[in-house]
């Protein structure tokens, strides 16, 4: 990366550190981006851990060197981009072309989406849940900031068309001041069959929007004379109906993409303590309802802190799903298995610990 460009994005990214869309903004896409998990996932009570969390991966740009070039992509550098509006969409196919120094100063914004969304399907797999929010937060971040077409620019401060500055008057100053005005639309969280196309698409559509933010700052400058609130009035009325679009779209692809991930690990549930008294025994209850279709809660009980086992099999003894695989402390806990994906039929859960295996038949009628 030369030395302008580091000392450039120091500039920016201490900007963002404090407000804008490194801030706030991030904090409003990521809280709305939970408003649209579908009916099963509604165990997962991020808005507020997402939000908090929004801003993880800008904190931790000062411990790793090779976290700023995960926030943006300068696509409109790539000779491939400006012939035909698209690049290779392979991190290896990508360096092979250019060279690995050429790409990362150009950031790899698309690939940390696309690897942070395989990180939340591991976790959710391992059933580490806060892991999977967290990965989440990280995601609706950089989700984020391919929804700002700041960041899919070489041009990405207006340096090059006499707008320095431009960076953090649309994406911090116009934000705070006119974030009150986005509406939300919520639509539910939809699953994505090609990550890897998804995230490609989504931002060679927002890099259409990469002139209107400029134009428009130049515009209202031109018309205010300077960059006071008359500038910041009137570049709200030129840019707020795309600007409230890509943060509508923003928490959209987020949740999807959070959805999907759950879907693709096997739509796993946590665990919750249901009751403060200890029981005096190891128990695994019978599911309920039963018959059920798709969802059927799972009570079991365990006296003594230890490793926890919760699976779920069908008629030939296959493992389809595991509920619980976790060490967890003595009580009561309920859980419930969403099987939406699975065919009608006969399946069993079996409950192990150290010292205790139980099962239970389960009908599952559509």
């Amino acid at each position: 990366m030369n030395h302008k460009r580091k000392i450039l994005l120091l500039i920016l990214f201490s900007i963002i550190f404090i407000c804008g869309w490194g801030a706030s903004g991030h904090k409003i896409i990521n809280r709305r981006s939970a408003f649209s998990f579908p009916a099963p996932m509604s165990f997962l009570n991020w808005s507020d851990s997402l939000a908090a969390h929004s801003s993880d991966a800008d904190y931790r740009r000062n411990a790793d060197p090779d976290e700023a070039p995960r926030h943006y992509i300068d696509i409109d550098d790539y000779p491939e981009f400006i012939a035909t509006g698209r690049i290779p969409q392979d991190l290896d196919s990508l360096i092979a072309i250019h060279g690995s120094s050429f790409v990362y100063d150009k950031g790899i914004l698309p690939f940390s989406i696309i690897a942070t969304t395989d990180s939340i399907k591991k976790y959710f797999q391992l059933h580490n849940f806060q892991k999977a929010m967290l990965h989440s937060a990280d995601l609706g971040h950089y989700v984020g900031d391919g929804h700002q077409p700041l960041h899919i620019t070489r041009n990405y401060d207006g340096q090059y068309t006499n707008q320095t500055g431009v960076h953090s008057r649309y994406e911090t100053q116009l934000i705070n001041r006119d974030s009150a005005y986005i509406t939300y639309n919520f639509e539910n969280a939809a699953y994505v069959p090609n990550i890897k196309q998804f995230v490609f698409d989504f931002l060679y559509n927002n890099y259409r929007y990469v002139d209107s933010v400029l134009k428009y700052d130049s515009i209202a400058h031109a018309i205010a004379g300077n960059y006071n609130s008359n500038y910041y009035q009137i570049y709200w009325q030129l840019a707020g109906n795309f600007t409230a679009m890509l943060f509508n779209n923003a928490s959209h692809f987020i949740s999807s993409l959070i959805y999907t991930s759950w879907v693709n690990s096997g739509s796993p549930v946590s665990v919750t303590l249901a009751e403060t008294s200890l029981p005096e025994k190891y128990y695994l209850g019978q599911n309920y309802p039963n018959p059920f279709n798709p969802n059927t809660h799972l009570e079991f009980g365990i006296p003594e802190f230890g490793y926890v086992s919760l699976k779920i099999y069908d008629v030939l003894g296959n493992e389809v799903a595991t509920l619980v695989n976790e060490e967890l402390q003595p009580g009561s806990y309920e859980t419930v298995w969403n099987a939406a994906y699975y065919p009608s039929g006969t399946y069993f859960c079996r409950l192990s610990t150290d010292v205790f295996s139980d099962s239970k038949r389960m009908l599952l009628i559509k």
